[in-house]
């Protein structure tokens, strides 16, 4: 699937060339992402000399030209849960800075930029494996897609606790209520009133 995105960025020219030893990077913009199940993020992007290309992987998309760089395993902790999803980006968080814990536990300091959030897959639906994955801008100049527990965020307007040592004590959603699920124990006037009254059913 397809996804609305814009920003700026660099693309390693080595992805777009038979040189893989190509060091150069060239200006684009990303105006597209694309989420395939089992597969790492993507972006369609422009280059500043008129080639379009697609699906070129988060792994090599960058903001700026980068001080250091790592796998593109550690960049994407889980490939993308299926084709559809949505791009959000979340006012609150937009531009705010956090710590990404990356797969061997080193810390990368990074600014978010959006959420990818994913549907209608197996995954989603089950409340222990829903994962969304926020896009940050890492100081090191890649792009890393991680999920909410890989992130410890920082706000100096709100976030003035350091973070539980006990971090085992945090469990994972079990279950989504549905509140319809207990629809036999509440009744309701079957009238043609804008507001009616509701209570509950006394068990007999």
């Amino acid at each position: 699937m397809n996804l609305d995105v814009n920003f700026k960025c660099l693309v390693r020219r080595s992805w777009f060339t038979k040189d893989p030893e190509d060091v150069a990077f060239d200006n684009c913009i990303a105006f597209g992402a694309q989420t395939l199940g089992g597969k790492i993020l993507t972006f369609h992007v422009m280059t500043d000399y008129g080639m379009l290309r697609s699906r070129v992987p988060l792994s090599e998309v960058y903001v700026k030209e980068p001080t250091s760089d790592i796998p593109y395993h550690y960049k994407q902790l889980w490939d993308c849960f299926g084709e559809v999803g949505e791009v959000i980006a979340y006012e609150y968080l937009c531009g705010k800075r956090a710590q990404v814990v990356l797969k061997d536990t080193t810390l990368v300091w990074g600014t978010y930029m959006f959420t990818i959030d994913w549907r209608d897959n197996p995954y989603s639906e089950e409340p222990t494996d829903y994962k969304c994955g926020h896009v940050f801008a890492a100081d090191p100049g890649y792009l890393l897609c991680q999920p909410n527990n890989r992130i410890h965020w920082r706000d100096a307007n709100f976030i003035t606790r350091e973070f539980p040592v006990e971090k085992k004590k945090f469990k994972v959603d079990t279950e989504l209520f549905s509140v319809e699920s207990c629809s036999d124990r509440w009744v309701s006037e079957d009238g043609d009133c804008f507001y009616y009254d509701l209570k509950e059913e006394r068990d007999k």
